[in-house]
């Protein structure tokens, strides 16, 4: 099982790759408008055709690799009061799998919030998730930022490095992957990353 750090390598060499190969088609493309003899209409649809195949998965992944809503990293205690199963509609065209979420109780400033782990909790570590377990968690400075299914979303803390998790799910976006500890979650761009680095530097 990888790392999420190799895994989040692998994804971006991946993409570069990818908008390497673009940028070559587009300028073969052009090239072929002032060469002479100039590319014929088939050979620039076939190139064309081609750029457009690779710079597709690019456009329709940029909502997973968006700046996420700003993250409040202060470890708060989560209560799991038992899970939900999310399945896509069966008559559907989408082929998501079928995944299960844990539903947790958290203390954010005072007030007792049902959320849910956006993690997305292997079988083999889901079992150490029974009701009534606690774990570190952090929160969404706004907790429906994400929230498109009248649920709110937290993510698992450093601390449980060790859980195997198989992607995601924030409500808006959902990704799944291989299985593997730690959180590619907390890898990704948070909108106040910034700001949190400044306080570290000074």
């Amino acid at each position: 099982m990888s790392r999420p750090e190799e895994r989040l390598r692998s994804e971006r060499s991946q993409f570069r790759v990818m908008w390497i190969v673009v940028a070559v088609l587009l300028a073969w493309l052009a090239f072929g408008f002032v060469r002479e003899p100039a590319a014929s209409w088939p050979e620039r649809w076939i190139i064309g055709g081609l750029a457009c195949c690779f710079a597709a998965p690019m456009v329709a992944t940029r909502g997973w690799r968006r700046t996420l809503p700003a993250l409040d990293r202060t470890p708060r205690r989560a209560t799991v009061t038992g899970q939900v199963h999310f399945a896509v509609d069966p008559d559907s065209d989408s082929d998501m799998p079928a995944h299960d979420l844990i539903e947790v109780r958290v203390d954010i400033d005072g007030v007792q919030v049902d959320t849910t782990i956006a993690d997305i909790v292997a079988a083999e570590s889901r079992v150490r998730f029974g009701v009534g377990s606690v774990w570190n968690v952090y929160a969404f400075e706004n907790p429906a930022a994400l929230n498109n299914d009248h649920r709110t979303r937290v993510i698992l803390a450093e601390a449980h490095e060790d859980v195997v998790r198989t992607g995601y799910d924030l409500g808006t976006y959902v990704l799944h992957q291989e299985p593997g500890p730690g959180s590619d979650l907390l890898l990704r761009r948070f909108a106040d990353d910034r700001r949190a680095r400044k306080a570290a530097a000074s």
